[in-house]
């Protein structure tokens, strides 16, 4: 079955989602043959799709801004919340670079307050007093997730433009572009890593955005959509709430996971 005939898009259309770059879901089923049925359809049209278990979407860490990160000889250093880490340069990470712009019409929010704490194990997680009015006052700026794997599971440490004070850049590499140039740094430095860039200039969608069920099959699981809230809700109440850069961050995450297993 072709993707066209098995989810009811037109040829133009499935040619149109192969070229967009940044991680979707498109399909969603209990049924392992159901589900490998629709991958099969969608690689057949040219697309490259990834298998992920919803439970795995749920563990991976939210967003959550580090105070600061330092590039040493030894390692990357990364505070916030109190506590320390030091990410050596062996380590096998992945990395995840975003540049988000906003929809046509949206205005950088500012003003919201969006704190973030590390648990003892190192894990940064994201608290927004302001959640449901204002989800993420950084919602539009440059970040880099690094996903570092540890005894504990995977962590993620996320460091945000204007947000994460960045030092032991050279300083001729610094100006307006430091968040480019720290991850020029990282990609020189950490020999076992994968950085992927597919986040660079993401369009982000509007907020409330109702798509009706008739077109659901069209729109698949689009940031936003009524189809992706009820099934991000039915996954986790606190990953319904996950701004759509954090949740292609987790895409992206899972798919190079997925693809390097």
């Amino acid at each position: 079955m072709t993707a066209s005939a098995h989810f009811g898009l037109t040829a133009a259309e499935v040619r149109m989602k192969a070229n967009y770059g940044v991680p979707e879901i498109w399909f969603a089923n209990r049924d392992r043959a159901t589900l490998e049925e629709a991958a099969a359809a969608l690689t057949e049209a040219g697309l490259t799709t990834v298998l992920v278990d919803g439970r795995d979407l749920v563990e991976v860490l939210p967003q959550g801004p580090a105070e600061s990160v330092t590039l040493d000889d030894d390692g990357l250093r990364i505070e916030g919340g109190g506590s320390e880490q030091i990410i050596s340069y062996g380590s096998a990470i992945i990395g995840v670079f975003g540049r988000p712009q906003p929809a046509d019409g949206q205005r950088q929010r500012t003003g919201a307050s969006l704190t973030s704490q590390m648990s003892s194990g190192g894990r940064m997680r994201r608290r927004n007093p302001n959640l449901g009015a204002e989800r993420n006052t950084n919602e539009f700026a440059a970040f880099l997730d690094l996903y570092v794997p540890s005894d504990a599971g995977m962590l993620r440490h996320s460091i945000v433009n204007g947000v994460t004070k960045l030092s032991g850049i050279p300083e001729d590499m610094v100006g307006p572009s430091g968040m480019s140039s720290l991850l020029q740094q990282c990609e020189a430095r950490f020999e076992n890593a994968h950085f992927d860039k597919r986040l660079v200039d993401m369009r982000l969608r509007r907020s409330v955005q109702v798509v009706a069920p008739a077109e659901y099959r069209r729109t698949g699981f689009s940031f936003a959509t009524t189809a992706l809230n009820e099934l991000l809700a039915s996954l986790s109440e606190e990953l319904k709430d996950a701004s759509q850069a954090d949740l292609s961050s987790r895409l992206v995450y899972l798919t190079e996971l997925a693809r390097s297993s």
